[in-house]
């Protein structure tokens, strides 16, 4: 009998719990396990097959730490099952031969006739059955979903630009209050569009199933708002621009600078968007940019009728020199965000 080779009778009874727990749906059905063990009163600890998804959860322990002589059973949960497995994850499959193994929720790639390495196997699939995803067990949980619309560097603003400052800060902010989030993009076309969206309806159209929408771009609010989404704004140059003003021609009021918003005022202001005062607020402002623009298809009309004055352009266009001098600039900012762009 080798160091590991103890039969299970002279352990007290814990189990492993071990598996991939890379996708939400098996962190749902490990859950389950353990409410299953708990209610049972069999103790158990938790490893995953890799150190990359140890940060899942602060109490998964290191599968190289652990004692096998401690355990008598390795219950293997979600995924697909295949003898490779078997050898890839010898630190588990090699050291704790001598527990019961139960495989919970599992795709059996190979015939079970040729493989079946458990004493029990209840798994979703298999040459012999199938069944529902254990997922199903679970009540489906529900977070506010948050849309984030940001926008790139904008070089018409030169120093005052905040972007990344203000992009840091409402990530932080999606971070700390544990919401769901969508990112989202206002750029056509679709190639140009980081999450392909190619028109303002499909835009849009997720923006209307929001519960609230923290943005840097003035579209990314005013398109929000327009669908009554509440929105919570940070305006990209210091000292507040053309968001800024907007969201102030509109009534709105949770649009901050850069420099000066907290990070308590963003919670606070993301408790008060999440509130039924927050959302009517924002079904009104709509109704209050229209009336605001009454009159503007007469302005429209009455622009036609104006007669051209070319003088007010004799400066428009620089001289040659100042031309090159633009390009050069130009030229230099590109290199520079290229530059950046590899970095990042």
């Amino acid at each position: 009998m080798t160091k590991y080779q103890i039969h299970a009778a002279t352990v007290t009874p814990r189990a492993l719990l071990v598996g991939h727990f890379s996708t939400a749906g098996d962190v749902e059905v490990l859950r389950q396990t353990e409410r299953q063990l708990q209610a049972l009163g069999m103790a158990y600890d938790v490893t995953p097959y890799t150190d990359a998804r140890q940060s899942v959860d602060g109490s998964w322990l290191n599968r190289f730490t652990l004692d096998p002589t401690r355990y008598s059973h390795l219950i293997v949960i979600c995924g697909p099952f295949t003898p490779a497995m078997a050898v890839q994850h010898e630190s588990i499959f090699g050291r704790f031969k001598h527990c019961v193994h139960i495989g919970v929720n599992l795709t059996m790639v190979e015939p079970l006739a040729s493989f079946n390495p458990f004493e029990v196997l209840l798994e979703r699939d298999s040459d012999r059955m199938v069944r529902a995803d254990l997922s199903f067990r679970e009540e489906p949980s529900r977070v506010p979903v948050i849309g984030l619309c940001l926008t790139g560097y904008q070089r018409e603003y030169g120093d005052r630009h905040r972007g990344e400052l203000a992009e840091q800060k409402l990530r932080r902010l999606i971070e700390s209050s544990g919401t769901a989030f969508i990112e989202m993009d206002t750029s056509v076309p679709a190639a140009t569009n980081r999450f392909g969206l190619s028109n303002a309806a499909q835009f849009e159209s997720i923006c209307g199933r929001l519960d609230v929408m923290l943005t840097t771009r003035l579209h990314g609010m005013v398109l929000s708002l327009k669908n009554g989404i509440p929105t919570i704004a940070i305006d990209p140059v210091a000292g507040g621009d053309k968001v800024t003003r907007q969201a102030h021609k509109l009534g709105w009021r949770e649009v901050f600078d850069p420099d000066q918003v907290s990070d308590e005022d963003l919670r606070a202001a993301l408790e008060r968007c999440l509130s039924d005062a927050g959302r009517a607020s924002a079904r009104l402002v709509r109704d209050r940019a229209l009336a605001s623009l009454e009159g503007f298809d007469e302005e429209f009309a009455a622009a036609l009728q104006v007669q051209s004055t070319p003088g007010l352009r004799n400066e428009l266009i620089p001289k040659l020199g100042k031309i090159a001098e633009l390009r050069k600039r130009f030229k230099t900012w590109k290199r520079r965000r290229r530059a950046q762009n590899r970095r990042a």
